[in-house]
């Protein structure tokens, strides 16, 4: 399983932004829905609230204490896997590696939108992984 980038909270929290600002994948604010993604392994929060019809993007506690309808809860380097695509959501979801809280068919309906972060988790990783080397 290839090693997560970001090593600290903040460091994966300045990552997923940067992903999810990248990949403006235009589902939650299209479904009217606010994402929290929390991780252990570092541990990290990021917020994308989409109810006002544009996608926002918080972290650190702000994201802790803000509103949810969807609540994604994922651990250690096989997060670093379900984020660059190498790791089925169902896969993760069976192994107890991503759990989500909220409705699973609202969920679903942003499969569409979840290639698009992971083809910018990779392209953000793979080029920290080449100036590491």
């Amino acid at each position: 399983m290839p090693t997560p980038p970001a090593q600290t909270g903040p460091d994966l929290e300045a990552l997923l932004t940067r992903v999810f600002l990248q990949a403006a994948d235009p589902g939650p604010a299209r479904a009217r829905l606010a994402l929290r993604f929390l991780q252990t392994q570092p541990d990290a929060c990021v917020l994308v609230d989409g109810r006002s019809g544009e996608s926002v993007v918080t972290t650190g506690e702000a994201a802790r204490l803000g509103e949810a309808d969807l609540t994604f809860h994922l651990s250690g380097p096989a997060a670093h896997a379900f984020w660059r695509g190498d790791l089925n959501p169902v896969a993760a979801m069976t192994a107890g590696t991503l759990r989500i809280d909220g409705p699973l068919l609202k969920a679903l309906t942003l499969a569409p939108g979840l290639k698009l972060v992971q083809a910018a988790y990779r392209e953000a990783t793979d080029g920290q992984e080449r100036e590491r080397a």
